[in-house]
């Protein structure tokens, strides 16, 4: 506002000085309608921005009365392009040409009130209008591009937010599901050998004692598991490149140590091996061991005793884990050589009590579909036909992460 009115005021005060100042002979004296006029052809340049079309209209209008009452053509030629110019620079083109009929008839006039040549009044109202009309809607144009630009910064700006707070949400994800499959498995293990202790702790003190090493031997490998989860977070980004998580991470070739623990727990564990094992990318081979861990951890904790069925199928183009168990727990193991290995003085085994399930969180299969979709595999989990409960994950070794939506979602039992 503060410049408008300058410019206005400007114009109003140069028009009035050179109407004062400048009067060759034949024309009226400049006199207070001339001063009035000269005001009202200028004076509204000060809302050129909020009303360019009136404002173009009404300069126009008050030059056009100024030279209708036989004064000479002055400055104020120049306020009605100025409006006409403001106008350009704020509406779409079609207004602005819509502005430029009164400019240029006003303009034509001007030309015959101070006798000009007509070839000179015609040049005058084509290029006046054509110059404003061109500088006007080039800036209209520029500030529809700025301000597109700041819509799309903004845009921007709210996606890159957007995707920060989605690669937050990840990470945090992928540390729940790499601590749930540490601590659950090795919990659900310590739990039960400690749930077997403290019932033979006076009866069969050789079982307790072994019972009570089992804990030792889990809670250490809890320990080197979270150790190594640790290490991870702890790498800086510039250390990235040095190596990788899965490196430290166990893989399939543990696969007998996390039976053995199974078994300690009390577990009947029937591993088979199938087709010739390849050299597996680290994602799959980290992904199909923690599938095995976690069913295994899934029948410790709701089904402990059960018989189950370990079943690795090794393909040139994929790898089929199947982890089953019958839900059958056996109250007597003979001849001492139950899957946890102990036998009482008569060869057999007494185990009265029935095992202690340890409640689910309902995250462990959550988890096991994440990873498996992550590799680009396909996971089934569900209740199988004999009783219990059967785990199939395929996991292709040579393909892109894709997701399956019409994958049937399992339940954690």
């Amino acid at each position: 506002m503060a410049v408008d009115s300058a410019i206005a005021l400007g114009f109003a005060a140069v028009g009035c000085i050179a109407g004062a100042y400048y009067q060759p002979p034949g024309w009226r004296a400049f006199d207070g309608p001339g001063y009035v006029l000269a005001c009202l052809t200028a004076l509204p340049l000060v809302a050129r921005r909020r009303f360019p079309f009136p404002v173009v209209l009404a300069s126009a209008a008050g030059y056009a009365v100024y030279l209708g009452c036989g004064y000479q053509p002055s400055v104020n030629f120049w306020a009605p392009a100025v409006a006409l110019l403001s106008l350009a620079g704020r509406r779409p083109l079609a207004v602005a040409l819509a502005g430029a009929a009164p400019v240029t008839a006003v303009i034509v006039l001007s030309g015959a009130s101070g006798r000009l040549h007509p070839a000179l009044t015609a040049a005058q109202a084509v290029l006046v209008p054509v110059v404003a009309i061109a500088f006007g809607h080039t800036r209209h144009l520029l500030v529809r591009a700025n301000a597109r630009l700041r819509e799309v910064t903004a845009e921007l700006v709210a996606e890159q937010e957007a995707r920060a707070r989605n690669a937050v949400t990840l990470e945090r994800m992928a540390i729940a599901r790499e601590l749930h499959d540490v601590v659950a498995h090795h919990m659900s293990v310590i739990t039960i050998q400690a749930g077997l202790a403290e019932t033979v702790l006076t009866s069969d003190v050789p079982m307790a004692r072994k019972a009570l090493g089992d804990i030792a031997r889990t809670g250490r490998g809890a320990l080197d598991e979270l150790r190594r989860l640790l290490t991870v977070l702890r790498v800086r980004s510039d250390d990235d490149g040095e190596g990788t998580p899965y490196e430290a991470a166990p893989r399939l070739d543990r696969l007998p140590d996390l039976i053995s623990g199974a078994t300690a727990a009390g577990l009947d564990v029937r591993f088979t091996a199938r087709g010739e094992p390849v050299l597996l990318p680290p994602i799959v081979d980290v992904c199909a061991y923690r599938v095995v861990q976690e069913a295994l951890t899934n029948v410790i904790k709701h089904a402990p005793g059960a018989r189950v069925t370990l079943t690795v199928d090794h393909t040139p183009d994929e790898i089929v884990l199947v982890v089953r168990d019958d839900a059958v727990r056996d109250n007597v193991v003979r001849d001492g050589s139950g899957p946890d290995g102990r036998g009482g003085p008569d060869g057999r085994t007494r185990t009265d009590e029935r095992p202690e399930t340890v409640p689910g969180t309902g995250l462990g299969l959550i988890g096991m579909r994440e990873r498996v979709k992550i590799c680009g595999g396909r996971l089934s989990a569900a209740p199988h036909d004999g009783g219990g409960f059967e785990v199939v994950a395929v996991l292709p070794l040579h393909t892109s992460r894709r997701t399956f939506p019409g994958e049937p979602e399992g339940q954690e039992r």
